[in-house]
């Protein structure tokens, strides 16, 4: 991992339950909030608040979407079951992992702190609008201090 990888992730603390959990919250998001074919500023409120009733299920705190953001904000990069690389501003792992599954109907397989997009870069992109699909793997590929001598991709 290079000096900036370490830096970014040192000041962040990554949850503590398992993802199958957090993916259990998530479903249940789901269920509350429905498929919803355009976001609304109703609809969003909604999706807030099945992700705050879960956090507090959890025994985790919630916090004020209007007010300041807390130590813990950060720009979360997460793949999911299908490849796709994703990522949101959340206050903790747990949320931006909830929030992440409802929101992209996928069960998450890893997610990490990037407010620098240290790892969201290390995957190439497709043209815009196009999804980031990658091979699933159990954690972020390497940063460049470890590129393998053959490509990945």
């Amino acid at each position: 991992m290079s000096e900036a990888d370490n830096d970014t992730h040192s000041s962040r603390t990554v949850g503590t339950l398992p993802l199958d959990v957090l993916w259990e919250a998530a479903q249940r998001v789901m269920e509350a909030t429905g498929i919803v074919e355009r976001a609304t500023d109703e609809t969003a409120r909604r999706e807030w608040a099945a992700v705050a009733r879960e956090l507090i299920r959890l025994g985790l705190p919630t916090y004020d979407r209007h007010g300041p953001s807390t130590p813990g904000r950060a720009w979360w990069t997460a793949q999911n079951d299908t490849g796709r690389i994703i990522g949101r501003w959340a206050e903790s792992y747990e949320e931006a992992v909830i929030e992440l599954g409802a929101g992209f109907r996928s069960r998450i397989v890893w997610c990490v702190a990037d407010t620098g997009l240290d790892i969201r870069n290390r995957y190439p992109r497709g043209k815009q609008g196009e999804p980031c699909i990658h091979p699933v793997t159990a954690e972020p590929i390497p940063g460049p201090d470890f590129a393998p001598i053959t490509p990945l991709f």
